[in-house]
């Protein structure tokens, strides 16, 4: 069972964010995150039937709360410091697309706050890796890719989180 949260005030607010290349579900299911994300993906891929799902492919890695909403000391430093490879922060995820804003830490939090408006400490958090689709390709070749899940056991729903753009 899947019931997407369409008129959650998230929703309204992030519009104002129409530079941001995230894709956010908030979503209320009895199952798991691996079903919970593949319902989200099911959903794009309506969108855009080109993309592919490998099932057999997905891992993730469970991550803190602390670790996952972490933000840099010195932002205007940590935001191009980062090794190769795909992984991004959460939050250069938000406030860096790729093409500019002028997002501010503070929207970041705002954002947050909406999505988890009883806060952060009970939180499940999965950190998938993310060659298990080619919703992921454009990500992959430079900005940066992600698929995260999110269970919230005080509102008893989910968040997930996808990423993939390309300049």
């Amino acid at each position: 069972m899947f019931e997407e949260l369409i008129n959650d005030p998230f929703y309204k607010e992030y519009k104002k964010y129409n530079r941001c290349v995230l894709d956010y579900f908030i979503i209320k299911s009895n199952l798991s995150h691996k079903d919970v994300l593949l319902y989200a993906m099911n959903r794009i891929k309506d969108e855009d039937g080109f993309i592919t799902i490998d099932k057999e492919k997905m891992k993730y890695k469970e991550i803190s709360s602390i670790e996952f909403f972490q933000l840099p000391k010195n932002y205007e430093e940590e935001r191009y410091n980062f090794d190769s490879g795909y992984k991004r922060p959460y939050w250069f995820l938000f406030l860096d697309p790729p093409h500019t804003t002028k997002y501010k830490i503070e929207d970041f939090i705002k954002i947050n706050n909406l999505l988890f408006p009883k806060g952060k400490d009970n939180l499940e958090i999965y950190d998938w890796n993310v060659e298990w689709s080619n919703y992921f390709d454009d990500g992959l070749e430079w900005w940066g890719a992600a698929a995260i899940s999110i269970y919230d056991k005080l509102l008893d729903r989910y968040i997930i989180i996808l990423a993939s753009s390309t300049d």
